[in-house]
């Protein structure tokens, strides 16, 4: 027995070196780190690590829980976060996406082993010579061992055990050796519960090491199995994570591509195979995820009981942008269908999952696309062993970011470890809520449940104290950390279980009382509800921050906690019962429950308020103030609403109104002149909380203003009977007192104004009593309120003379219309009338008669050259007469005002002639004043200047004529300047003189130019001629234009015959010397300038077609020496 008690303890303490708290501290990405605590249950994120990585890291911890070091894969740090003695230049790659794994060495806690794995890049291959990676060179991968007691504890790499290969390709195969490793390398304990294998992928073989108390056994077992990802796709086809499940029983790999070229873009896939841990043979592939799909598998992990397969795929052959997580059921007969997406992101890109001592599983988040949120988290598959989305996966799990600082963040890589530290565990608690943690409430008990084994061995222990249990069940109602470990003594490995537990406290939820609500204006029964103050209702004196309040519709949802009332909440029913639930925040299921009812008035609407307004017409009927019965106003105001379930009232504030106090009398005469606001207010009877309020503005419009007048008018129609015609509406504004918006109409009597039947035309109305009495009816056209007045209307007789006004065109426009005076007439108008009259002028008889439209005393006529006007001469109504006033507007003389010519000055004393510019008519009809003083229609003049005439008709009518009289004069050539002998020969002439000149070459008749040079001119003689334009005279001059022929064809058909220079004559080069070379330099002939030329004949030969040299050397010393071409 004491042999037997020996073993177990031995196995215990095994156990407990090689337990899950080794996966305790995980380091990845740039500084990010968790650390999980198994005790508590709890995981928080640390930020001491010195690790910055896309992918590759390694990490591992003691017994405990505490950290040991951590690893890149070429630096090793300890748990100080200080480099490792000798940790440094390890041959794993930190862009690797496995760069390391850390395996403790079997039955020696001081030892571990990391393995490293390079990265395998393509540059570092014979495919590429020119080209490297990193150090250049593919290392594959290797492991180095690590002496934990060295370095005073902190550990040191033995410097003798430091990037020992392992051959994990066919060293025969050329392009295997080139890279000679996948990125893929994961762990599992072994069948005999104390050995290790470490398995690699390449090309269609797996590499399964063995690691035992000896340490490395370098010779692996080689398992050749599809499919065969190409190594011709590395690096590419490297990527992708391989992991055992915690049994290991099953190996799962994802490929990122199964690319053909170097470096190439293509989708890859994902495979599931069978691996027997006890003579590491990988077999049976299964292919789960088809590289058709044409997307980039790279993460993959088990569920802690190995019933769930998962796996992050990059969407698109690069992998790099949107992704999912996809879930396969390993206990589905057929697993590659049992596929679900459990997450998708159009940001984050696939990363590495991983199994972690909680049994959730992590994922790594990253985008490639900016956006800096994902990284500061990692995602949770909070239930692993779940179907589907029931998983429930968190994008933002646990946050690494926790200063805020963007330092501490994820990339695309997790640490692996040794899968089987998560098999070695079993659930004892099996509540399918959580794993790990179970929360129990006050006064309640559970048990725990360990796997029942026929046989095994059971220790119990509560906060590390043993307990006296030995069964597979430990009933428990007191927190804390609860842990089993089982011998099974079958023959299978220890097995160990752990359970955190925690007793919360069962709020109680108080009685609440009911909520009757007013309805809205639909009056539907329904309505919305906020409960704001139910919940310190419920909870009275409890902590609202340790306790939270939900509502439901049913008991029965409220005990299940399932469709929690969402606030503001819209009642299903009227009456309704709400049932209230509270939770204690830290353990849901300690709870209580209660109810309250709601229930909705009817809020009685006002269905129809008018602005009231009417006239005053009450007393002084412009004083504003009136009475009204509001009474009238009930009917509509109600509508078709219950007279007995409502009221009405009226009042003058709005609080009176909410208040409901104060209330009108319903006979109301307004103490407020002219404008009051009134308010109206509805109410339920049976509940006088539900109401609704409304105003009205009460408007008293005062009377408009109607005074009496009289008006005084002339008979001018010639029979004085004291009838004539009146313009009322031109006493409006008087009656009015010139207000706006307000009409006026006139009627012969007070009963046709009020009963507005009759009116008469009050632009021309002809009395037909003298006096008269007319009735003005004035109306405000906005307010329609009327008020009425008196016009008195009485005729007189009178007299007064006639006028004539006469002005000649002189404004400028000569259109027969001119601005006269009128003042100018008042005293012929006035002549013999007393003194004190008032005088008007107007356009018409009518309008004088009228005294409609007056004129002011600047009056412009309408009636062009002639047109008659009227004066109105009248003292305070007292006609004196309307006489006439004939307009008259002369023309002004026809001429043309402005004439511009020229004086030859050439000419004189030779004279030119000027005169008046009469324009249509005989000149003798006007009269001349000249500014030489003559006064003839005609002038001479001898001299260039300005002369002005003043020219005037028989009507005393002027308009003055200037005539600008310029000088000109014929042309001066002051000089000629010659360009010849050259490719654009030209002439320019220089001229001085008064005129405006032009020029011609050879004909006088032109054709002339403006321009003073005459371009592209062949050699020859030329008269140059200028002309003055105002026909001044014209002067020639006669020039030479030197030219030489370019060749000649003397054949005797008189053209082209004589070679000679061009521009020589008995005027111009005439003693100039000419000689003709051949092209060697003989002189063949003398030329006379004045000759014909040659005729292309030596010593009596004619002489072939050829080139034909001269020089010529002209009179005015120039000299030119070239060729010509003598054509046969």
């Amino acid at each position: 027995m004491k042999k037997i008690v020996f073993v177990f303890l031995l196995h215990f303490t095994c156990a407990s070196i090689f337990g899950q708290n080794e996966a305790s501290f995980w380091y990845f990405g740039q500084n990010a780190g968790l650390r999980f605590d198994a005790a508590t249950g709890s995981v928080s994120a640390v930020t001491d690590g010195q690790l910055s990585t896309l992918e590759g890291c390694t990490s591992i911890s003691d017994a405990d829980g505490n950290l040991l070091f951590y690893s890149d894969g070429s630096t090793v740090w300890n748990r100080n976060h200080q480099v490792m003695l000798n940790g440094f230049g390890l041959k794993g790659d930190d862009s690797s996406t496995s760069s390391g794994l850390i395996v403790p060495k079997p039955q020696d806690s001081d030892f571990y082993y990391i393995f490293t794995v390079d990265e395998p890049h393509h540059n570092n291959s014979s495919n590429f010579p020119n080209e490297s990676a990193n150090d250049g060179i593919n290392d594959g991968l290797m492991y180095s061992l690590v002496n934990i007691l060295d370095d005073n504890g902190l550990g040191a790499i033995d410097i003798n055990e430091k990037n020992v290969p392992l051959i994990t390709y066919d060293t025969s195969n050329p392009l295997e050796v080139d890279f000679k490793c996948s990125e893929k390398i994961t762990a599992v304990k072994a069948d005999d519960c104390t050995s290790f294998w470490v398995i690699t992928h390449f090309a269609n073989s797996f590499y399964a090491f063995k690691i035992d108390e000896d340490g490395v056994n370098s010779t692996p077992v080689i398992s050749i199995v599809g499919p065969n990802i190409p190594i011709e796709g590395y690096r590419r086809n490297a990527l992708g994570y391989l992991k055992a499940s915690p049994d290991g029983s099953k190996l799962i790999s994802a490929n990122f591509g199964e690319s053909t070229v170097p470096a190439g873009d293509a989708g890859g896939g994902i495979y599931l195979f069978d691996f027997d841990n006890d003579t590491g043979i990988v077999s049976n592939s299964l292919e789960l995820y088809s590289a058709q799909n044409n997307n980039s598998p790279y993460g993959v992990e088990f569920s802690a009981e190995n019933r769930k397969a998962y796996a992050t795929v990059g969407l698109g052959p690069s992998g790099n942008g949107a992704s999912q997580v996809l879930q396969w059921d390993l206990e589905s007969v057929d697993i590659p269908n049992s596929i679900q997406v459990i997450h998708s992101s159009n940001t984050i890109s696939a990363g590495a999952l991983q199994l972690a001592i909680d049994r959730r599983i992590y994922r790594a988040q990253f985008s490639f696309n900016n956006n800096p949120t994902a990284a500061r988290f990692l995602g949770v598959i909070n239930n692993p062993e779940a179907d589907g989305m029931a998983v429930n996966y968190d994008e933002q799990g646990v946050l690494l970011d926790v200063t805020g600082l963007n330092q501490n963040t994820s990339r695309i890589g997790l640490p692996p470890f040794i899968q089987s530290l998560f098999n070695s565990q079993t659930d004892i608690i099996r509540n399918g809520i959580s794993t790990t943690e179970l929360r129990l409430c006050a006064n309640e008990s559970f048990t725990l449940q360990a796997d029942d084994i026929t046989g095994a061995d059971y220790i119990w222990t509560f906060n590390d104290t043993p307990l006296t249990e030995a069964t597979s069940q430990l009933i428990i109602d007191t927190p804390g950390f609860y842990e089993v470990y089982i011998e099974p003594n079958n023959g299978d490995c220890p097995i160990e279980g752990s359970a955190v537990v925690g007793v919360f406290e069962t709020p109680i939820a108080n009685t609440i009382s009911n909520i009757i609500a007013c309805d809205d204006a639909v009056n539907d029964g329904f309505t919305i509800f906020s409960f704001s103050n139910k919940d310190q209702e419920t909870l009275l004196s409890q902590d609202p921050n340790q306790y939270n309040v939900r509502y439901f519709e049913t008991p029965d949802e409220a005990n299940n906690g399932e469709n929690e009332i969402v606030l503001p909440y819209q009642n299903i029913s009227n009456p309704q019962t709400i049932y209230v639930r509270v939770d204690n925040n830290d353990n849901t299921n300690c709870y209580d429950i209660t109810s309250f009812e709601i229930e909705v008035n009817k809020t009685p609407q006002i269905v129809q308020l008018n602005n009231i307004e009417f006239c005053d017409n009450v007393g002084d009927i412009m004083d504003g103030i009136a009475n009204l019965d509001f009474n009238d106003l009930i009917p509509t105001i109600r509508g078709a609403q219950s007279e007995t379930e409502t009221s009405i009232t009226f009042h003058l504030t709005q609080e009176d109104t909410d208040d409901n106090t104060s209330p009108l009398p319903l006979n109301y005469t307004n103490t407020t002149a002219f404008s009051e606001t009134i308010f109206v207010r509805i109410e339920n009877t049976n509940n006088t909380t539900c109401y609704s309020t409304g105003s009205f503005e009460l408007t008293i419009n005062d009377a408009p203003i109607a005074n009496d007048i009289s008006i005084v008018q002339c008979d001018e129609d010639g029979i004085p009977e004291g009838f004539t015609t009146f313009n009322i509406n031109q006493t409006i504004e008087d009656i009015t007192e010139g207000t706006n918006e307000r009409t006026v109409e006139f009627y012969t009597s007070q009963t046709n104004a009020e009963n507005e039947v009759n009116s008469i035309n009050a632009d021309a109305f002809n009395n037909y009593f003298n006096p008269q009495i007319i009735i003005a009816r004035v109306t405000n056209t906005v307010t329609g309120c009327i008020n009425f007045s008196e016009v008195s209307l009485e005729v007189s007789t009178t007299s007064s003379n006639n006028a004539s006004m006469q002005l000649c065109d002189s404004d400028g426009t000569e259109d027969g219309f001119m601005a006269f005076n009128l003042s100018d007439t008042n005293a012929i108008v006035l002549a013999g009338a007393p003194a004190g009259l008032d005088l008007q002028y107007f356009e018409t008889y009518e309008d004088a008669l009228l005294e409609t439209n007056p004129l002011s005393t600047t009056f412009t006529n309408t009636i062009p050259y002639n047109q008659t006007i009227y004066t109105r001469v009248e003292n305070s109504n007292a006609c004196f007469g309307i006489s006439e006033i004939d307009l008259t507007v002369f023309e002004l003389p026809n001429i043309e005002i402005e004439f511009e010519t020229f004086y030859c000055l050439n000419f004189f004393p030779q004279t030119i002639l000027l005169d008046g510019g009469v324009i249509n008519d005989s000149p003798s009809n006007y009269g001349y004043v000249w500014s030489t003083g003559e006064d003839t229609a005609t002038i001479e003049v001898d001299a260039p200047g300005i002369y002005t005439v003043r020219v005037s008709n028989t009507d005393g009518c002027f308009k003055d004529r200037t005539i600008t009289v310029l000088p000109s004069n014929i042309a001066t050539v002051t000089a000629i300047e010659i360009v010849d002998a050259s490719q654009n020969n030209s002439i320019s002439v220089f001229v001085t003189g008064e005129g405006d000149y032009e020029y011609a070459l050879d004909d006088i008749n032109g054709p002339y130019q403006d321009s003073t040079i005459f371009e592209n001119v062949q050699p020859g003689f030329y008269t140059v001629f200028v002309r003055d334009k105002n026909n001044c005279g014209t002067i020639e001059n006669l020039v030479s234009v030197i030219g030489f022929p370019k060749f000649f064809t003397p054949n005797d058909d008189d053209t082209n015959d004589f070679w000679q220079v061009s521009g020589i004559n008995n005027q111009f080069q005439s003693n100039s010397s000419i000689l003709i070379f051949d092209r060697y330099g003989k002189l063949l002939k003398k030329l006379d300038p004045l000759g014909p030329g040659w005729d292309g004949i030596y010593n009596g030969a004619k002489l072939p077609t050829s080139d034909y040299w001269f020089k010529v050397k002209l009179q005015d010393g120039r000299i030119f020496t070239s060729h010509f071409t003598l054509k046969r």
